[in-house]
């Protein structure tokens, strides 16, 4: 599982992948002699997030297409928020068909280290239009206060 702290995501830049080439090449058929591929081990997927600052709030946002709402949970321990999930295939496809594969069906999760200073009581997770919305309250202590500079009488 994935884990990021917010302080290191002050200048975030989007990620591209390298362009992969698709080869499509013939097969030979099997021999009764030749081994079967190895069963590829279930891997939990990551999560990708979008996180938010605001004055008052910082907001995470993942999108979940394909996840039921009832799939999802959202938890906090100490200064971790975790979000676990999992995407079950399209029923009546048969992915072993497929011959580009970049959709990731399984569970997934994705661990967020918070700052000390927010409202974990009132953290709201919603889903709106197959995305996830975190919205995590700042406390009074966490937002940007503007301190008035005043001038002493002898400035004037």
């Amino acid at each position: 599982m994935a884990q990021i702290g917010i302080g290191e995501l002050k200048h975030a830049k989007p990620q591209t992948a390298p362009k992969q080439e698709l080869k499509l090449h013939a097969r030979p058929h099997p021999t009764p002699e030749a081994k079967a591929p190895a069963e590829p081990k279930e891997t939990e997927g990551q999560l990708s997030v979008d996180i938010l600052q605001r004055e008052d709030q910082m907001i995470v946002i993942c999108p979940i297409a394909g996840v039921e709402k009832s799939d999802i949970k959202v938890s906090i321990q100490d200064d971790v928020l975790t979000i676990r999930g999992e995407r079950k295939p399209v029923e009546g496809l048969n992915m072993g068909e497929a011959l580009v594969r970049e959709l990731f069906w399984g569970t997934f999760s994705r661990s967020i280290v918070l700052p000390d200073h927010i409202d974990r009581k009132n953290i709201d997770a919603r889903v709106h239009q197959h995305i996830l919305l975190i919205t995590i309250p700042k406390t009074e202590d966490f937002k940007t206060r503007i301190i008035h500079v005043e001038a002493d009488d002898d400035d004037s």
